[in-house]
């Protein structure tokens, strides 16, 4: 019952990261549409991706997931989360049932032969590297040529952990001429209402967990209507995404 009533309210405007996870599961679809061959994903984190794309994606022959640590820190005291309290404490804690993953090491230094994955992906990842021009010649060393290095970035985003980038279209202009890559796809389904609901959703968020104790009750109440107001309010405004206020960019680079 309880997961039922989960995933009843993540499909909702009432749940404030509605919007923006409805507007990400659409831009992945859209950048992963053709993906097929031997795959690399960097920075999996939990590996949960790999059994979604796997599913989704029957072209795809091999899919390792990696990262360049194994979250044990992370993880411990949240892994029996989902056993306990089924999806509501996976989403609402943001831990989900661990995944192996396959291989543990940097993005920026592969222990894989030049020229031996189909794609290479990554997903909100490239902000927490500190020398993405050795992200990029890693994955175009990877990749095959005419193979795919695909990865979502976010732009107008909230601070998070272990956060030390925002990348602008110019720059993939830049990364890819430096790499011989070309942009085959350049996609954004976010604007200016995408990236208000999320921030300003965050913010009630955060408000409702580190308020002084006699304020959260007031938050917590306030809460689900700023949610639903925001998340309409965003998608209207986002029936046609400017691109300069982008919550985040979906991006295909293929090696020449």
């Amino acid at each position: 019952m309880t997961d039922f009533f989960v995933k009843l309210v993540v499909n909702l405007p009432i749940y404030p990261h509605w919007l923006e996870h409805k507007k990400l599961k659409q831009g992945n679809a859209v950048i992963l549409k053709d993906i097929s061959g031997r795959v690399l994903e960097v920075g999996a984190g939990d590996g949960s991706r790999k059994q979604h794309i796997i599913a989704e994606y029957p072209n795809v022959s091999e899919y390792i997931a990696t990262d360049y640590s194994s979250w044990d820190d992370e993880f411990e005291g949240f892994s029996d989360i989902p056993n306990k309290f089924g999806n509501a404490g996976a989403i609402f804690m943001g831990r989900s049932h661990r995944h192996k993953l396959d291989k543990t090491c940097s993005a920026t230094d592969l222990p894989f032969k030049n020229n031996s994955f189909d794609n290479h992906i990554s997903f909100e990842v490239l902000e927490h590297i500190d020398d993405p021009e050795a992200f990029f010649k890693e994955a175009a060393r990877v990749v095959k040529p005419k193979g795919k290095i695909i990865l979502t970035v976010p732009f107008l985003y909230r601070e998070h952990k272990m956060d030390f980038h925002r990348y602008t279209p110019d720059y993939f202009k830049y990364i890819a001429k430096k790499n011989g890559l070309e942009i085959k796809n350049f996609y954004h389904n976010t604007g200016f209402g995408t990236t208000q609901a999320s921030l300003a959703n965050q913010w009630f968020v955060r408000k409702v967990l580190e308020s002084p104790i006699f304020l959260r009750p007031v938050y917590l109440l306030a809460s689900p209507f700023a949610f639903v107001l925001n998340n309409v309010l965003g998608y209207l405004i986002d029936l046609n995404p400017d691109r300069r206020f982008a919550t985040r960019f979906h991006i295909v680079l293929e090696k020449a």
